[in-house]
């Protein structure tokens, strides 16, 4: 994939430049801790140092983009300036200070990061076919822990072996740090897994996600382990769930991010819910796992065919339990489709 001609299009300028990782990492196809992407309307060249060398050139040898071996960013920024360049691209909001003062000095810059979101919101075919296998991968490895979930499992156990469990079923890497929590934990919506041991009686709370050719799924599913939960929780389980669903059959391409959110948030206020409900509806998913667009009470944007995004409503009881359900979803022909195929209905362990 080699998406440094069709951005550069998009861009008033001579020539465009990114050094940020997961940006390289869209224009190119290849990751790497250390490099440079320049595009101008003659050619384009990742420059990156020895380590990259071989494997860039391995992963680039069909695309349009060149590599080069870079000594450090002076000598990127020297054969810039030997092109006579004036008017370069960057990510603005990317730079730390002194790499924008030092570019700013030799080169009139234009902001490329509006571009960047924009282009990277709405996903082409080969795009969504990496997320939809990165979301296979992630739901065959839930199902595959379930028979691990044992009375004195950890949370730490339970999001390591969850994470293997991914891997082994063909992810290159987590799309984050997993989410494993237990009982009371799971009213903290951005649990840190730890010490604490499953027990009878016990929601459990699993967010994780995988990635494929770099590209992030993301899931959340809420169980129960051992015995029956009360009333309280069934209800509040049923409540979520709902929301869920009805976000996810009444969402449509052109409403606004917050339009999107108001349709679980106003089901949960029915509920005498929403106060409980402490995180938007969702977020964009891609290569990175928080992008545009946003599903939120502030969300402006409009939803488009081809974004890919969360939709997750949850409800969290300080101190006693929390419940969310989330799916990664696309627009197609105007409404969603999950990429999860995993009963979303209450698990009992």
């Amino acid at each position: 994939m080699d998406n440094t001609k069709k951005l550069l299009r998009e861009l008033k300028a001579d020539a465009m430049l990114t050094g940020a990782a997961d940006l390289r990492a869209w224009l190119t196809g290849f990751r790497s801790s250390f490099g440079f992407v320049y595009t101008d309307a003659q050619e384009s060249v990742f420059f990156t140092d020895p380590r990259y060398a071989e494997g860039a050139k391995e992963a680039l040898r069909n695309s349009y983009t060149g590599v080069a071996i870079a000594k450090n960013e002076d000598s990127v920024f020297d054969f810039i300036k030997s092109k006579k360049i004036k008017k370069l691209a960057v990510p603005v909001e990317r730079l730390t200070r002194p790499e924008y003062e030092r570019l700013r000095r030799r080169f009139k810059l234009v902001d490329s990061t509006p571009a960047f979101v924009k282009a990277m919101s709405v996903k082409n075919e080969e795009e969504l076919a990496s997320i939809s296998r990165a979301c296979e991968i992630a739901e065959e490895a839930y199902l595959q822990l379930l028979s691990f979930l044992k009375e004195g499992v950890t949370e730490n156990e339970t999001a390591g072996y969850l994470e293997y469990l991914m891997r082994k079923c063909g992810a290159e890497d987590r799309s984050f740090e997993t989410i494993a929590a237990f009982g009371k934990n799971s009213s903290v919506p951005h649990h840190a897994s730890d010490g604490t041991k499953l027990k009878s009686g016990m929601p459990v709370l699993l967010d994780f996600g995988c990635k494929v050719n770099g590209y992030c799924s993301d899931i959340t599913r809420t169980l129960w382990f051992g015995g029956k939960p009360d009333d309280e929780f069934k209800s509040v389980y049923e409540s979520v769930l709902t929301s869920h669903l009805l976000a996810r059959d009444n969402i449509r391409a052109g409403m606004k991010g917050r339009e999107a959110d108001a349709i679980a948030r106003d089901y949960l206020a029915k509920q005498g819910l929403d106060k409980f409900f402490t995180h938007s509806l969702g977020h964009g998913i891609g290569i990175n796992i928080h992008e545009f667009p946003t599903l939120s009470p502030k969300g402006e944007a409009a939803l488009q065919d081809g974004m890919v995004f969360s939709i997750e409503p949850g409800v969290y009881f300080e101190g006693k339990f929390g419940i969310r359900i989330e799916d990664s979803v696309t627009l197609k022909d105007g409404r969603v489709v999950s990429f999860m195929k995993t009963d979303k209905n209450l698990t009992l362990l």
